[in-house]
């Protein structure tokens, strides 16, 4: 099997009222930040075929690199440019720039003079993964709020201090800068714009045919189980019980209910906790909590009170104390600033 063929062959034929679509890659890139995407706009061409909206401008997808021709991915799979930094001129709608495990080197000239002068011309710019340092070393992410792969955020806050980034998110939308997450979270966002440029509709027989969600529920936190938990040398019976309650955090996760649960006492268990973890457990599931509402607030139209009683607050005015004290804003607030624009 012709591994390079995939992307060559299945690209829709240009059309004169096709949105241009330019994917910026370079060796060692994360190929599912490439194809997971590429395929999404794919399908959203098959679906308006299918649903007869023939006359709908659909997608025409690029590979752009330095230079065209053959590109190694990290996984050694090769997939072929169609067209240099130089052949992309006007007319490009979107400009979607892959992530990798190590884009350092590619934040260096001349990759940045490509997407300097390619994103001001794009309609709209949007990074996967890591790419999102790719955006920030062009400056064009300077006092937005962004999003990347949560095992990076915190290298991307400190690198780029006039970023805000949230790790939190699947993807994130600041004017017509989009950021997504985690690897296959450029899906999750490839699906926002085809539902932002066809329509729910469309979106959703993409995510059907593609078999993923159409709105992904929950954020990336639901995958970091937060980065202490892998990162930090504490007993693997703790950092089960902390996925756990990450997982469940409408549960009972009282002291005694958590000791119970580990076989030991509630004074032993809360001694072994914090000294296993730096923090009390009701510190952690306080935060567990907050976390997993925040999720609800940005991508559901749940009322806040139900929202409370899912994520473990009892009722909406706890919660609202909790979120006055860690994000120094109400939970109604959080939302008019945060929810997703596509959200109805």
């Amino acid at each position: 099997m012709n591994t390079n063929a995939k992307i060559q062959d299945r690209a829709p034929q240009e059309t004169t009222r096709s949105r241009r679509i330019g994917f910026l890659v370079f060796p060692g890139c994360e190929i599912i930040d490439v194809c997971g995407p590429f395929d999404a706009f794919y399908y959203a061409d098959y679906c308006l075929a299918r649903f007869g909206r023939t006359s709908e401008p659909g997608y025409q997808c690029y590979i752009v690199a330095a230079t065209p021709g053959p590109v190694r991915t990290k996984c050694g799979i090769e997939i072929v440019a169609t067209h240099g930094y130089c052949d992309i001129r006007d007319g490009l709608d979107t400009l979607v720039v892959a992530g990798g495990e190590d884009v350092g080197p590619t934040c260096k000239d001349p990759f940045l003079i490509g997407v300097r002068s390619m994103a001001p011309r794009a309609r709209r710019v949007a990074s996967v993964c890591s790419g999102a340092f790719i955006l920030a070393a062009a400056g064009l992410l300077n006092n937005r709020r962004v999003t990347t792969h949560w095992l990076f955020s915190e290298l991307l806050a400190t690198a780029y201090p006039s970023v805000d980034v949230d790790s939190s998110l699947i993807f994130a939308r600041d004017g017509n800068i989009y950021t997504s997450g985690g690897i296959t979270a450029g899906i999750d966002l490839a699906l926002a714009l085809v539902e932002e440029d066809l329509g729910r509709e469309i979106a959703l027989a993409v995510a059907r045919t593609m078999v993923v969600f159409p709105r992904r529920p929950g954020g990336q936190s639901q995958f970091s189980a937060y980065v202490n938990i892998l990162e930090t040398k504490c007993r693997p019976d703790i950092g089960e019980l902390q996925a756990w309650i990450l997982g469940h955090p409408g549960e009972d996760l009282s002291v005694p209910a958590l000791a119970d649960r580990m076989g030991v006492s509630p004074r032993n268990f809360t001694r072994l906790f914090r000294s296993e973890t730096g923090e009390t457990p009701a510190q952690f599931t306080e935060r567990a909590r907050a976390d997993a509402a925040r999720c609800k607030l940005e991508q559901t139209v749940v009322p806040v009170e139900i929202i409370a009683k899912e994520c473990g607050f009892g009722n909406a005015e706890r919660m609202r104390r909790t979120f006055q004290r860690l994000f120094d804003v109400s939970p109604h607030d959080y939302r008019a600033r945060f929810r997703s624009t596509l959200l109805t």
